[in-house]
Order: C-alpha cells, then sequence, then structure tokens
C-alpha cells in the first residue's frame, strides 16, 4: 500500500521514473541517474537535465526524461520549471498520461486551481481505466472542498481495482466529508482486513464511529497511539470523547499526552492550563 502522512489524505503517486524503463546510458551516466528511483531528487533533475542537453535520446527516452525532471522539480518546490518539464514530455507523446497527471500537480502547487482541474479531467479522458487518474482526480477534488466529486472518481478506482486499499480508504474520507459515517467505517474496515496495523486506518474509523459507537471509536483510537506513538491527534480525540461521557479524569489523561506530543489547539492549551499545567 502506498505511504500516507498521518493524518492527511492519501494521494495517489505517479511512478514518472518509470517511464524510462531500459534506458540506455548517457556517455556520463546521466540518462541511468535520470531513471533511478532511489535517486534524490535533486540528483534526478540534475541527471535528467544533462541527459536532455547532450542530446541525441530517442523521443521515448527524452520524453521519460522530461517527465522525470518534472517529477524532481516539484518535489524540490519549483513547480512552475516541473510545468515547463512535463510540457515538453506532452509535445513528444500527447497521448500519455504521465504528464498530464505531474502537470496537475504542479498547477495545484502554484495555486492554479482551475488549469489543475482542467488536466485531472484530461486525464482521465486519455485513460479513464487508470487508477493515477481516477485517485489524484479524487484527492484534487477532496483537497479543494468538493467531496462528492471525490466520491465519484473514488468510487471509480474500487470498481477498477476492488484490492486496492488506498481506493477504500481515501473513499472512507469522503464518506467523512459527507456525513455518511457508516459507509466510511465499512471502507476503513476493508483497509484493516488487508493492514491490521494500519495506524491511520484506526484513526479514521474511530472518527467515523464517534457519535454512534463512541466505545468502539475509543478502542480504535487507543490502537492507534499504540501503532503511531508519536501522534497527538487520537489522544486529544479520545479526551473529547471521554469528557463528553463525564470521564473527566480519563479525559485528562489523553488532554496532558495529547499536550506533550504537542499537540496545536487553543480550547487544550485552556484547558491545560487549568489543570495547572
Amino acid at each position: 500500500m502506498k505511504n500516507r502522512k498521518l493524518p492527511t489524505l492519501v494521494v495517489a503517486v505517479v511512478a514518472a521514473a518509470a517511464a524510462l524503463k531500459t534506458p540506455a546510458f548517457a556517455n556520463d551516466g546521466s540518462l541511468a541517474v535520470c531513471a533511478d528511483l532511489g535517486a534524490s531528487a535533486g540528483d534526478v533533475a540534475l541527471h535528467c537535465r544533462r541527459a536532455i542537453a547532450s542530446g541525441g535520446l530517442s523521443d521515448g527516452q527524452a520524453f521519460g526524461a522530461n517527465v522525470n525532471l518534472g517529477e524532481a522539480l516539484i518535489s524540490l518546490g519549483q513547480p512552475s520549471l516541473a510545468v515547463d518539464a512535463f510540457n515538453a514530455a506532452l509535445a513528444l507523446r500527447p497521448n500519455r498520461i504521465e504528464p498530464v497527471i505531474g502537470r496537475a500537480d504542479a498547477l495545484e502547487e502554484m495555486g492554479r486551481m482551475d488549469d489543475a482541474a482542467r488536466d485531472w479531467f484530461a486525464a482521465v479522458r486519455i485513460d479513464p481505466g487508470s487508477m493515477d487518474a481516477r485517485m489524484g482526480k479524487g484527492a484534487f477534488h477532496l483537497r479543494a472542498g468538493a467531496p462528492a466529486a471525490a466520491l465519484v472518481e473514488f468510487d471509480n478506482a474500487v470498481r477498477i481495482d476492488r484490492e486496492d486499499p488506498d481506493a477504500y480508504f481515501n473513499r472512507g474520507l469522503a464518506h467523512l466529508a459527507l456525513g455518511r459515517q457508516s459507509e466510511a467505517e465499512r471502507d476503513f474496515t476493508e483497509v484493516l482486513r488487508e493492514y491490521p496495523t494500519d495506524a491511520g486506518a484506526f484513526f479514521q474509523r474511530a472518527r467515523a464511529r464517534s457519535g454512534a459507537n463512541d466505545q468502539g471509536a475509543l478502542a480504535d483510537y487507543a490502537r492507534a497511539a499504540e501503532l503511531a506513538p508519536e501522534w497527538s491527534d487520537p489522544w486529544y480525540l479520545a479526551g473529547r470523547i471521554l469528557d463528553g461521557q463525564g470521564r473527566t479524569n480519563e479525559a485528562n489523561q489523553r488532554f496532558r499526552r495529547a499536550f506533550e506530543l504537542g499537540h496545536k489547539d487553543p480550547w487544550l492549551l485552556n484547558r491545560i492550563t487549568a489543570l495547572g499545567g
């Protein structure tokens, strides 16, 4: 399963470096480094540029080098230059999905949301069966505050690959944003069937259970805290449930732990101050 940062949204990753599957070596080895999935973004950018500038690449190699360069430049915080690289790739292969998806990511980084949206729609038109396109477009909609549109894409992703836990996880996030807690709970439970130690899935299922099944939510928050001991959110939200149940001492224990872990919340700061720090 793709890596997640907790508790942020899972975004589908385009494996752009795979575009150079069997690269020929430039005289100085730059093309090989450009295609190296283990290389740093700085090294990829340097060597992709060097390979492109050296000339003599086939159209396919130049396409892959520009896609990889674009992805590296996004990682380096240079989205406007990444757009140029993706445009160069598209000039070589107008119907390939990788540079369209990459450019959508870069445009979003630049705050050009309408242009990014157009690219996500274009990616789905190019390849309606692409998990990267469906997951990426759905994640874009969710970040843009359009969970209903996101849900359409994640539903499509689940239909394309019913074994992909990220599709269920992201669909669960869309259900949560729409207030559909029982549907969200089912999706996060589906993730946990395959990945029973996924802290993020326990945390999100706890959110889905909160209110309807507070004991189940508390159990899930406790498991998330056990699996990700550096994460403050499970402690804080468990404290809020316990506080609402009148279990003040237990709630304060969770609040103190959340505070110790660096949880930032004005309400929590006031609570800890009232408890004597």
